[in-house]
């Protein structure tokens, strides 16, 4: 037999067994998608366990059974007219199984990426409400769970501008700036550094020494849309959260993509006799969960109230 011949009978052979071979290997495949679960990644780090829907390792057994009974046909040990037919009747419902499985993977990507970009939005509106927060606190001295009057303070409340020029001097104060700040009798020690404060009024002063020459901090007010939400910086670091949707005070109270309501609560703890203020920032995921394969839909929270924190909790 020349090379040229064993080669068409490998090429016979080959072509033969094809088709069976390639349902076989997609059995074990789908077999293997079915029984080992997938390592999920969760926002915190933890890593956990997800199995695979069920249909993977029914459709597995489907093809390993169709793939033997496939070469029992061409090893002529299962040739009979009803073996025809029991093959054309798997060739069939292989093509549906194989496009069911096909709907099943792309369902689960865009169900994925659906729950990808409602978690991102989530994060950054609660990055949005922290920082609304923080400017409402440094007006009123507290924070508000009152979602209306935080988006209220958005519209038509002003944010505290410091102008800052200059550092302050690494010295205490002078007993010659001790009397220009506090008057001739006052004898405070002078064992402590300049303050912000003594430094500013101490540079307003018509004689004050030259190592406060060009110090300045002048207060002023602008709306809380501008010094916030419009400023060059805040806006660079919510882009980097990879949000899409834009900014606006209305959308604070709710839930991306729904009309679920975001919740604040705030509280206040004791801390050396004095009272703190506490506030806890909470959204809940509009998707069941994409990982655990159950019911549960993941809750978002920034601070707590038992403790004076705004860290994030993603767990």
């Amino acid at each position: 037999m020349s090379f040229f011949d064993k080669l068409d009978t490998v090429k016979y052979w080959a072509n033969r067994f094809l088709w069976p071979t390639l349902f076989l290997i997609i059995g074990v495949v789908l077999l293997r998608m079915g029984l080992v679960p997938n390592i999920e990644t969760l926002n915190n780090g933890e890593t956990i366990e997800v199995k695979q829907n069920s249909q993977f390792l029914y459709a597995s057994l489907f093809f390993i059974f169709a793939s033997v009974v496939w070469f029992l046909f061409l090893f002529n040990i299962f040739r009979t007219a009803l073996s025809y037919v029991i093959m054309a009747v798997l060739a069939a419902v292989s093509i549906g199984v194989l496009y069911w499985d096909y709907k099943i993977i792309q369902d689960k990507l865009v169900y994925d990426a659906a729950y990808d970009a409602r978690d991102v939005e989530i994060r950054t509106r609660m990055y949005d409400i922290k920082n609304a927060e923080l400017a409402y606190r440094e007006m009123h001295g507290k924070y508000t769970a009152n979602v209306d009057s935080l988006i209220d303070f958005i519209k038509n409340g002003e944010k505290m501008k410091i102008l800052k020029v200059g550092a302050i001097p690494g010295r205490a104060i002078y007993p010659e700036e001790r009397t220009m700040l506090y008057g001739p009798k006052d004898n405070r020690p002078l064992d402590n550094l300049m303050t912000e404060v003594e430094a500013a009024r101490l540079a307003k002063m018509p004689q004050f020494f030259p190592d406060l020459k060009g110090f300045k901090r002048d207060t002023s007010y602008i709306p809380v849309m501008d010094a916030l939400f419009k400023d060059e910086r805040y806006i660079e670091n919510r882009n980097k959260l990879g949000a899409t949707l834009e900014f606006h005070p209305d959308s604070l109270k709710y839930v991306p993509f729904t009309k679920d309501l975001a919740r604040i609560d705030t509280s206040s703890i004791e801390r050396d006799e004095l009272k703190i203020q506490t506030i806890r920032i909470q959204m809940t995921h509009p998707m069941q969960s994409k990982t655990t394969g159950d019911t549960s839909r993941f809750v978002y929270t920034i601070g707590a109230l038992d403790e004076n924190h705004l860290r994030e909790n993603w767990k």
